[in-house]
C-alpha cells in the first residue's frame, strides 16, 4: 500500500510539473535524434550504395593489358579458383559528333552478367547502330532520344577500323554502377585527357582484334557487403591470385605478337606495336608506314572497384558524417546533462519537506530516491523513443538528398541500428537518472527533522566588485542587486553561460560552414584561375583548322591575352590513400603564367615560381598525401605507367588537384616534350551575350574540341556545393532549438527558485515590467557572456568540421565572415527574447499571497 501511494505521487508530480518534464524531454529528444540521425546517415548511405552494386552486379576486379586480352587469356581468368563470372568487353574513346564531348564507349551483349545498366529512359541497344548514352547527358540536355550521333577520333582520326559503323541513333539513357558520381567519368586517351560520359553499343559493332578489358566476380564475395572489412579482405586475396594467374601472360602475348609480325613481314607488310594493334585492325597495319615499330613486353593491370570514379570517396563522405556525428552530439548531451542536473537539483530542493515527511513515515532512502529516478527515467525513455524515431527516419533522408546532386544512386535505404539506439538510451539515462540520483543523495544524507525544516536561504556575501569602491558607488540599487544575484547563484550562472555558449557555437559553425563553402567558387574561379576561358584543342588538327583558329583569336579585339598549356589527366597513387585524379599543367612560357593562374601560399600570399627542379602541387593534394617540398608524388598515366614527380612547392587551391611544372621538368619526368592541347584566354568583355556568341564561333572551328568559360564553371560548382546547404540548415535549426530549450529551462528554474523574492518586490510596489527586468537583467548579461564564449568555441568547432567534412577534391576556405558572428549572436538573443516573453507572462500570473504565506 505504501509503495502504491509512492507511485501515485510520482505520476501526480509529472502532471503538476508538465513544463519541467517536457523541458527535460525536449532537450534529451534533441540530443538523441541528432546523434542517431547523423550517426545512421553514414551507414545508410553505404547500405544504399552496396545494395545498388549488388542489384546491378558491379564487378569485383577489372583486368587490362597494354596489348589487349585474347580469348586464351580470358580462358585463363575463368580457370582461377572461386571465379563466378568473367565478362570480356571492348571499349574505345571517341568524340560524340560536333559536341566536343568525349565518351568511353563500351560493348554490350545480352548475356552480360556484370556491370548492369540502369535504364532511365528508352531501352538498351538491340541492333547495330543503336547507342545508349550516359543519363548525365540527358540531364544536361546535351542529347535526346532519337538523335543521330557520328563518332570521330582525335583531330579527325579515322575510326572505321574500330567500329562496324560510325553513325549511331540514341535509343536510351542509362546509369552505370561503375560511375556513381554525377559527372566524373575517369581519364581518356584523347582530347583533354578526361572523359565526359560513357556510352554503350552492341558488341558486334566493335571491330577490334582483342578485348580491351575483362570484368571478374567471385562466388564468395556475393554474400559480402561492399565497403566492409570482410569484403575488402576477400578482394585483396583474389587480386593477388589473379595477378599470379596472369604472370606468364605478358611473355606469351609478346611471342604471339612477334609471330604475327613475322607473318606480316614475310608477306611484305609492316607490323605495328601492340598499342596500335589494340586500336586498329590487320588491314590498317598493312596500310601503315614502312617504319619498323619494335614490340615491348606488355603490361597487365589488375584493379578492384576503387578504380571506379567516386567509389572510395563515397565511403569517405559517409565516414566523415560519422565523424561529425561523434563530435556534435557531445555538445547536445553535455548541455542536456548540465541542464538536467540543474532541473533535478531544483526539483529535489522543492521536495525537501516531502522528503523529510517520507523519511519520518518510515520510507527508506532508496524508496524516496525512486520517485526522482522514475521521473528522470520516464522523461529519458520517452524522449529517447521519440528522438530515435525522428533521427532514424528524418535526418538520413535530408542528408542523403543533400549528397544526391553529387552521386547517381537510388533513394536512401533507412535502417534501424540497435547499437546506436542502446548508446542513445544509455547516455540519455546518464543525463537524467544519474543527475537525479546525485541531486537526491545530497538531500537524503540529512535526517527527517532537518529536512522538514525549510532550507536556510543563501547568505548575502560581499562580491569582488564591491572591493572596487569607485565603481561600486556609481552603480544603482538595481544594478547592485543584479551583480549580487549573479554570484549568489553561481551554479545557475555557469549553467546558463555554458548552455548559451554551446548553442551559439553550433549556430556559428553552421553559418561558418556556409561561408567556407560559399567562398570557394569566388576564390578559385577569379582569385586563382584568373583566365576567362579554356579552349581544349585537337592535337591532330589540320593546318587549315589551326590557321583558322589563330585568325579567329587574332580578329577578336576583346581578347587581351592567350597562353598555350598542356593539361593532362593522371592518377596520383600512394598506399593508404584514395587514388586522386590530378591534372598535369604545363604552360608554354612559365614567366607568362601569372595573368592566367596565380601560384601563391594561402597564408602568407608569397608567390610561388615554377622552376626546372620540381613541380608545384596544390594544397589539398599535399594534405591528402602528406607531402612537403622535397617529397615525391607518384602519378600514373592512362596506360598505368608510373612516374615520380618531385614537389618543389605547395600552392593555394580549392577545387580539383593540379601539378604545375615547366616544359623542361615535364620532359625530364615523362621523357618527352609537352604537346600543348589547351589555350587559356583572357578578354575584356564581361557581357554574357558576347560570351555565348564567342563560344559558338570557337566550337564551330575544326581545331576546337571543347570551350569552358570560367564564369559558367564557377556557377556550376557553386550550384553543386549548394547541396551542402541542407546539412547546414539542419545544423542551425537543431542548434537553435537547443538554445531555445536551454534558455527556457534555466529561466524557468530561475523564476521558480525566486518566486518568494519576486512576490515580495511586487508587494513593495514594483510594476510587472520592473519585476520582469529584475530577473532579465541577469539573463541578458549571462546570454551576452555565453555569446562571447560561444564565439571562441565556435571557431574551434568550425575548424574541426572543416577538417572532417571536406571532399577529397575540394578544400574549404578556413574563414568565418563577421556577418556570421552577428547572425549567431542575434539568433541567440532572439531565442532569449522569445523565452523572456513567455516568462513575462508567467511572472504576471505569480500569486503573491500563496507564495508569501508558505512556511518560513
Amino acid at each position: 500500500m505504501k509503495k502504491r501511494a509512492l507511485w501515485k505521487d510520482v505520476f501526480r508530480e509529472i502532471r503538476h510539473t508538465k513544463a519541467r518534464f517536457l523541458s527535460i524531454f525536449a532537450i534529451i529528444m534533441l540530443g538523441v535524434s541528432f546523434f542517431a540521425g547523423i550517426k545512421s546517415a553514414g551507414p545508410d548511405m553505404l547500405d544504399t550504395a552496396a545494395t545498388y552494386y549488388k542489384d546491378h552486379r558491379l564487378m569485383d576486379l577489372r583486368v587490362q593489358s597494354t596489348y589487349g586480352l585474347t580469348e586464351k587469356s580470358i580462358d585463363n581468368l575463368r580457370d582461377i579458383p572461386g571465379v563466378q563470372s568473367v565478362q570480356p568487353v571492348y571499349s574505345s574513346d571517341v568524340f560524340l559528333g560536333e559536341s566536343g564531348l568525349i565518351a568511353k564507349v563500351y560493348s554490350y551483349a545480352d548475356d552480360n552478367e556484370l556491370n548492369g545498366y540502369k535504364i532511365t529512359s528508352g531501352h538498351l541497344p538491340e541492333a547495330s547502330g543503336e547507342i545508349v548514352l550516359d543519363a548525365y547527358l540527358l540531364q544536361e540536355e546535351k542529347f535526346s532520344l532519337g538523335d543521330s550521333i557520328p563518332f570521330s577520333g582525335e583531330g579527325g582520326d579515322n575510326l572505321a577500323g574500330n567500329f562496324q559503323t560510325l553513325s549511331y541513333t540514341v535509343v536510351g539513357f542509362a546509369q552505370s554502377p561503375q560511375y556513381i558520381e554525377t559527372s566524373t567519368r575517369g581519364t581518356s586517351r584523347i582530347g583533354k585527357g578526361t572523359a565526359d560520359a560513357f556510352a554503350v553499343i552492341p558488341e558486334d559493332d566493335f571491330n577490334l582484334p582483342v578485348y580491351t578489358e575483362a570484368y571478374l566476380s567471385f562466388t564468395d564475395t556475393a554474400a559480402e557487403t561492399a565497403y566492409t572489412p570482410a569484403y575488402d579482405a576477400l578482394i585483396e586475396r583474389h587480386l593477388s591470385e589473379t595477378e599470379e594467374a596472369l604472370k606468364d601472360y605478358p611473355q606469351q602475348r609478346l611471342e604471339e605478337l612477334k609471330a604475327e609480325a613475322a607473318k606480316l613481314l614475310a608477306a611484305g607488310q609492316q607490323p605495328m606495336d601492340g598499342t596500335q594493334q589494340q586500336q586498329q585492325t590487320q588491314q590498317q597495319q598493312a596500310e601503315a608506314s614502312a617504319a619498323h615499330n619494335p614490340l615491348e613486353l606488355p603490361k597487365v593491370y589488375v584493379t578492384d572497384r576503387t578504380i571506379n570514379p567516386g567509389y572510395a570517396e563515397y565511403k569517405d563522405n559517409a565516414d566523415r558524417l560519422s565523424a561529425i556525428a561523434t563530435a556534435f552530439p557531445v555538445f547536445f548531451f553535455l548541455i542536456a546533462a548540465l541542464v538536467s542536473l540543474t532541473t533535478m537539483t531544483r526539483m529535489v530542493e522543492e521536495q525537501r519537506l516531502q522528503i523529510g515527511t517520507l523519511k519520518a513515515l518510515g520510507y527508506g532512502s532508496m524508496d524516496i530516491m525512486t520517485k526522482f529516478l522514475v521521473y528522470g527515467t520516464l522523461a529519458s525513455l520517452a524522449a529517447s523513443i521519440a528522438g530515435l524515431a525522428i533521427g532514424f527516419t528524418l535526418f538520413p533522408g535530408i542528408i542523403y538528398n543533400a549528397y544526391s546532386q553529387l552521386y547517381n544512386l537510388p533513394g536512401v535505404i533507412k535502417s534501424f541500428y540497435p547499437a546506436y539506439a542502446i548508446i542513445s538510451i544509455i547516455v540519455a539515462l546518464v543525463c537524467t537518472a544519474m543527475t537525479a540520483m546525485i541531486a537526491s543523495r545530497v538531500e537524503l544524507r540529512s535526517n527527517a527533522s532537518v529536512l522538514m525544516r525549510p532550507k536556510a536561504p543563501k547568505s548575502g556575501q560581499r562580491i569582488m566588485l564591491e572591493r572596487f569602491s569607485f565603481l561600486w558607488k556609481r552603480l544603482s540599487f538595481v544594478q547592485k542587486v543584479t551583480a549580487r544575484n549573479l554570484f549568489r547563484y553561481k551554479q545557475r550562472m555557469f549553467m546558463t553561460v555554458i548552455g548559451v555558449a554551446g548553442c551559439t557555437a553550433l549556430i556559428l559553425t553552421g553559418f561558418g560552414l556556409k561561408d567556407s563553402i560559399g567562398s570557394i567558387a569566388d576564390r578559385q574561379f577569379g582569385g586563382i584561375m584568373k583566365y576567362n576561358a579554356l579552349v581544349a584543342l585537337h592535337d591532330n588538327a589540320t593546318a587549315e583548322d589551326k590557321a583558322s583558329y589563330a585568325e579567329l583569336i587574332k580578329q577578336e579585339s576583346a581578347v587581351t591575352g592567350t597562353l598555350d598549356v598542356l593539361q593532362e589527366a593522371m592518377t596520383a597513387r600512394a598506399k593508404g590513400v584514395n587514388d586522386q585524379e590530378v591534372r598535369i599543367f604545363v604552360p608554354a612560357a612559365a614567366d607568362q603564367l601569372a595573368p592566367f593562374v596565380v601560384l601563391k601560399d594561402r597564408i602568407t600570399d608569397e608567390p610561388k615560381m615554377l622552376t626546372d627542379e620540381g613541380a608545384i602541387i596544390t594544397e589539398k593534394l599535399a594534405k591528402l598525401y602528406d607531402l612537403v617540398p622535397g617529397d615525391s608524388l607518384t602519378v600514373l598515366d592512362s596506360n598505368n605507367e608510373e612516374f615520380q614527380v618531385k614537389v618543389s612547392a605547395v600552392t593555394e587551391n580549392y577545387v580539383l588537384h593540379y601539378v604545375y611544372m615547366t616544359k623542361a621538368y615535364y620532359a625530364q619526368v615523362f621523357g618527352g616534350g609537352p604537346v600543348y592541347n589547351t589555350q587559356l584566354l583572357n578578354y575584356s568583355a564581361q557581357d554574357k551575350k558576347w560570351e555565348d556568341n564567342f563560344g559558338e564561333k570557337l566550337t564551330a572551328n575544326g581545331q576546337v574540341a571543347l570551350v569552358s568559360f570560367s564564369s559558367g564553371v564557377g556557377e556550376a560548382f557553386d550550384g553543386t556545393m549548394k547541396s551542402m546547404d541542407v546539412v547546414i540548415v539542419v545544423l542551425i535549426v537543431s542548434a537553435a532549438a537547443l538554445a531555445f530549450v536551454v534558455l527556457y529551462n534555466l529561466t524557468n528554474i530561475n523564476v521558480s527558485e525566486r518566486v518568494r523574492e519576486l512576490s515580495t518586490i511586487k508587494v513593495l510596489g514594483f510594476y510587472d515590467k520592473e519585476v520582469t527586468m529584475y530577473i532579465y537583467r541577469e539573463n541578458i548579461l549571462l546570454t551576452l557572456l555565453g555569446i562571447i564564449f560561444g564565439g571562441a568555441l565556435g571557431i574551434l568547432l568550425h575548424s574541426f568540421v572543416l577538417s572532417t567534412a571536406e571532399l577529397d577534391a575540394t578544400m574549404f576556405a578556413p574563414l568565418i565572415k563577421w556577418q556570421s558572428y552577428l547572425y549567431a549572436a542575434l539568433l541567440t538573443v532572439l531565442f532569449s527574447g522569445i523565452v523572456m516573453a513567455f516568462m513575462h507572462l508567467k511572472l504576471q500570473r505569480i500569486h503573491m499571497i500563496e507564495a508569501l504565506k508558505s512556511v518560513e
